[in-house]
This record gives C-alpha cells, structure tokens and sequence, in this order.
C-alpha cells in the first residue's frame, strides 16, 4: 500500500509530461504531492529546489561544446565538411550519416558521457540529412550504450564494483555488446535514410551555396570544423601520444574560436557573439531540467525510487536480471539526467545474488536506453537542438527503436547470463 501511494506524484509527472503539458508544471504538481504525501518540511524542499538548478549548471562540459557547434555552424563550417563528404561519397549520403553516428558513438565511449559529443556530431548529421527520425534514434542508443559501457563513465564504474570486478576488465568484457549496438545503429540510420531519403527543410536548402564554391574553399572553411570533432573525439589519445595535457575542452573552443576567425568569413566580433549566442539554449535547458530534477528530488524522498528497485528482489530468481533490466529503464525515464543515481537504486539487488559484472553492465546500458525517452535528458536536448525539432518529437521518434534495442538487449541478456 505505501508503493501505491507514494508512486503517485511519479505517475502524475509523467501522465502530465505525456500529455504534452510543460515540464516544469508537470514537476509542480509532482513535487507538491510530494510534500503533502511524505510531510517534506518547505526548508528542505527549498534546499532541494536551489540545490537541482545548481548540480545541472554545475554541468559545463556539454556547454562549452554547445557554444563551440553553434560558432563553427555560423561560420558555415559544419555545411562545408558535409558537401565536401557528400562529393567524396559521390551522393551516398546515407554512408555518411551511418560514419558520423559511428563517430558520436565513440566519442561518447572516450569521453563518458554523450552530451557534450552531440553537440557537435547532430549538428553536423542534421545539416546533412536532417531530421530522420531513424538516424536521431541511432545516435540515442550509441550515446546510451557509449556512456554505460565506457571505462571513463561512473556507471561503468558501479557496474564493475556492484560485482568485485576490475573496471577495465568490466568495460572488456562489456566491448563485444559495445561494438554490436553501434553497428546495428549505424545500420539504422543508414537504411533511415535509404528509406525516407534526405530530409533538410526547403528554407535551408535554399540558403546552402555550397555548391558553387571549389573543393579548396570548403576543405579551408571545414577545417574548424574538423578540428573541434578531432579534439572532442581524440583529444584523451592525443594527449597521450604528445605527453601533456594539451587538448581539454577548454583549449578544443579557444582553438576552435582562432581557426573560425583565420578560415571562415566570421570576423573576431562575429565569431565571439556566435560563440556567447551558442550557449543559451544549453544555459537555459539546463536551468529547466534543474527545477524538473529538484522536484524529482522530493518525489525521491518518499522511497519511491528505492520501492520500485527493490521490486526485483520479489521476483524468481531465474527473471531477476530481465525484471530489473526493465525496473531501471522505466525510472530512468523520470530521472533521465541522473543515470548512476539509478544504478545505485538497482544493483546492490544484483550484487547480493553474486551475479557476474556482465549482468550489471546491460541492466547499466537498459538504464541508459530510458534516458534516451527522458524530457530531462541533456543528450535528448541536444539531439532536439542539433535537429531543430521539439524534445517531445525526439522521444516520439525514438520511442520505439529505444523498445526494441531493450528488447534486443534483455533477450541477449537471458541467453547470456
């Protein structure tokens, strides 16, 4: 009966979210049934509110890199390395969005995180084809499967220590499923665009004049560029192969800025206001998705979150692993921007069972896959920022591809384990 009552603001949120209504307001009614069911003290809660808002903008990697896409698509780089690979490709678009969906899906293994990539890889694939739902849903599950299997990601982290294992004896282990979730989205998205063709909106196909300039021109102005995806994507290997830490997500914008400035038609005053004006819709995403996440917090202090998680322990051991596979996606989906807040809600049950690390990594790549149905999810932001379409159309669209990878990826675990 506590379950019963205590899930009630989550299910209120998400009927409210579900319902198109405003993420905030549908955080509002959740966050103040969450006072009234669990008596949360208004001092608390105002410490939690100030609290979320702070941790999301406490995030900056992904808005340094945000600032920096925005900057080189003014300077019309971005549009300048896509038809100088549409010429090299001679018109098969539909390999090209296939490699970028292969480069963000390792960006996001080396970094640990997907957000940041996205922000420079959606751009560059949307300017190519642009909003095939298809090709969004591919760079969702390899940022999703990126993140929970990297050896530089905390949930692998957890994942490895949930089961006494070494890290990257983990993430080794975890590689195999790695590579084959990246290849079947690249797969996805290749065929996305077979299938639907290329869908770029008239008014920017109409604005594109890079048809008429030389290959030299547009290999000049995509070199910013190619330069920022280099640093985003190699910067850790090529600090290791000069021996300082020269390439940081610092040095990958100021570097960026000086190439924009020397190679593009930006001047200094325009490429620093391009950079400034990049960062607003991370800045304010981030605001929003703090107020969501603090009402998220209350809702959190009535155990609902430990109660759903503890479900898995009630049921026959033969279908733990595929119960809790499902109970992590599906509270991933509210709290999508707090991945390992939700593995560790999740894999003590599994720990205790002394299942293998194995076991721990797809239930850690399940909950990575409800993040990627998340209003809240930075990385579902940037998807709907590169692709200029609403947050709502990118969960619609990635909806069910998200199911069937889960699917795929719970009957691999049974076959497995």
């Amino acid at each position: 009966m506590s379950l019963l009552i205590n899930i009630i603001p989550l299910v209120v949120i998400l009927a409210l979210l579900f319902k198109r209504q405003h993420m905030l307001f549908a955080g509002l009614v959740g966050g103040i049934l969450a006072i009234l069911i669990g008596g949360l003290e208004f001092s608390k809660a105002a410490q939690m509110f100030v609290g979320g808002i702070s941790n999301m903008l406490g995030i900056t990697i992904p808005i340094i890199y945000a600032a920096s896409a925005a900057m080189v698509s003014k300077a019309g780089s971005i549009e300048s390395l896509v038809e100088l690979s549409r010429r090299s490709l001679k018109g098969k678009i539909s390999v090209l969005a296939g490699i970028i969906v292969l480069i963000q899906g390792f960006a996001t293994y080396m970094a640990g995180m997907g957000a940041g990539n996205t922000m420079v890889t959606a751009p560059l694939v949307a300017a190519a084809v642009g909003a095939v739902p298809e090709v969004i849903a591919a760079m969702a599950i390899v940022s999703a499967v990126g993140f929970t299997t990297s050896p530089a990601s905390t949930e692998t982290v957890l994942a490895a220590e949930s089961a006494g294992r070494d890290v990257i004896a983990h993430a080794a282990a975890m590689r195999p499923y790695t590579i084959a979730f990246y290849l079947l989205a690249a797969g996805l998205a290749i065929y996305g665009v077979h299938k639907r063709g290329v869908l770029i909106k008239e008014n920017v196909k109409k604005e594109n004049n890079s048809n008429d300039k030389s290959n030299k021109t547009l290999l000049k102005q995509s070199i910013p560029a190619i330069a920022l995806l280099v640093m985003v994507v190699g910067g850790s290997k090529l600090n290791a192969l000069i021996g300082i830490n020269l390439f940081s997500p610092a040095t990958a914008v100021i570097f960026t800025g000086i190439l924009t400035v020397i190679l593009t038609p930006l001047s200094i005053t325009e490429t620093c206001d391009s950079l400034i004006d990049g960062s607003r819709f991370i800045l304010t995403t981030l605001f929003a998705v703090g107020i969501f996440l603090s009402f998220i917090n209350m809702v959190s202090e009535l155990g609902t979150f430990q109660q759903l998680a503890a479900l898995a322990s009630n049921v026959p051991e033969s279908i733990i692993l595929p119960v809790a596979m499902i109970i992590a996606f599906l509270i991933a989906i509210p709290s999508g921007a707090f991945t390992a807040g939700v593995l560790t809600l999740i894999l003590p049950t599994l720990s205790a069972l002394g299942l293998p690390s194995e076991a721990m990594g797809f239930v850690a790549i399940a909950t990575g896959l409800g993040t990627q149905i998340s209003p809240v999810q930075i990385n579902v932001a940037a998807l709907a920022e590169g692709f200029d379409i609403d947050i709502i159309d990118v969960i619609k669209g990635n909806l069910k591809y998200i199911l069937g990878t889960l699917v795929l990826l719970i009957v691999i675990g049974i076959i497995v384990i």
